[in-house]
């Protein structure tokens, strides 16, 4: 079986801010404090199943220095650097048409790069379960999680009851809903027959071309066949590509969608809150990391990042209170989803220093 790992590493972790940046966002980082940045434990995690020639990363062009860095041990061919970001539908294709030009046969298991999955094993057990006992010959396939909230970031996975298919591992999606509204997103909860899409896809090559050609045929037309193209014909052909993520393009419209259920523990590290949920707190409910003292503070993330200056905070409850070395941010723990807005207000006021 011809399985190729990719891992899409291009994101710039805007929710993230201010310790992720565009010269260093979240893939590069520590943010759990385990010694390893996100990319090096995903790189980790394939690596206990692949070896290094199976596994690709497609990153930024302007990362390129990073990733070598980060990942010392993956041969330089393996890394496909995209000129511009569209999102991931444009992210995918390309990758498919790379593999598809070297192996007519490849198999892709694509992960994002900012997952933590703490149970490896278990994880790594349903992939091999996965590729063995799921028919890989028409769909694609993804890993859902069973939700333990209404989250509106995720996708909804809406499934339908055990057939044949995949020995009772593999079930037919019904439905693929992308980030819902919170009305939607209780209602999916509460009927108990949906999983959240952890981000994670399985499929041939050709099945993942055949999926654009019908239903992205722009995005076909554009980056197909970009297999063996030049730097500046690239950098077109990418100009011109829609920013639109695979789910929307892709997977909210294919015909053959499947899930398997992970029961793994599986956070997806879109923003600080996800940080929060993970790691301990103290006996007030407060995560806090750095040179940090508290005074009547519950149920916050304190971060301090720039390791130059003692951060003491009073009377705070549920705030996300996140320093660095030019930049301090206040916020409500509820109100992360602002962030986007924040990075965007600096964009737009040319504060190009602080992105």
């Amino acid at each position: 079986m011809n399985i190729h790992g990719v891992i899409l590493a291009g994101g710039m972790g805007t929710r993230f801010w201010p310790v992720s940046r565009m010269a260093r966002p979240k893939q590069f980082l520590d943010v759990l404090g385990t010694g390893r940045s996100l990319l090096q434990s995903t790189y980790a995690r394939l690596r206990r199943k692949l070896a290094p020639e199976q596994i690709w990363v497609v990153g930024a062009q302007m990362h390129k220095e990073l990733l070598l860095a980060h990942l010392p041990e993956i041969p330089p061919t393996r890394l496909l650097l995209e000129p511009l970001q569209r999102n991931t539908a444009p992210s995918i294709l390309w990758i498919t048409a790379h593999l598809y030009a070297q192996d007519k046969e490849a198999i892709l298991w694509i992960v994002p790069a900012d997952h933590y999955i703490p149970d490896e094993g278990e994880f790594l057990s349903l992939m091999d379960r996965l590729f063995t006992q799921c028919n890989l010959t028409r769909g694609i396939y993804t890993v859902g999680i069973r939700p333990t909230s209404p989250h509106t970031g995720y996708g909804y996975i809406q499934y339908l009851p055990p057939s044949s298919e995949g020995s009772g591992l593999c079930y037919r999606v019904k439905t693929f809903t992308e980030k819902p509204s919170r009305q939607l997103a209780e209602v999916f909860l509460q009927s108990g027959d949906f999983l959240w899409n952890s981000g994670m896809f399985i499929a041939r090559a050709s099945t993942l071309l055949k999926a654009y050609e019908r239903h992205a045929p722009e995005l076909y037309e554009l980056l197909a066949g970009s297999a063996n193209l030049e730097e500046g014909v690239l950098r077109e052909r990418f100009q011109q590509c829609p920013s639109i993520s695979f789910d929307y393009a892709i997977m909210e419209k294919y015909e053959e969608v499947y899930v398997v259920e992970g029961k793994f523990r599986w956070w997806d590290l879109g923003g600080w809150e996800a940080v929060y949920q993970v790691l301990p707190h103290d006996a007030a409910g407060n995560l806090l990391r750095g040179q940090v003292m508290v005074e009547g503070v519950k149920d916050s993330l304190v971060f301090e990042a720039s390791s130059q200056r003692l951060i003491y905070v009073v009377g705070l409850e549920g705030y996300l209170v996140l320093d660095t070395a030019d930049a301090l941010l206040i916020l409500p723990r509820a109100q992360e989803q602002h962030l986007r807005a924040i990075v965007g207000r600096l964009q737009a006021e040319g504060k190009a220093e602080y992105l």
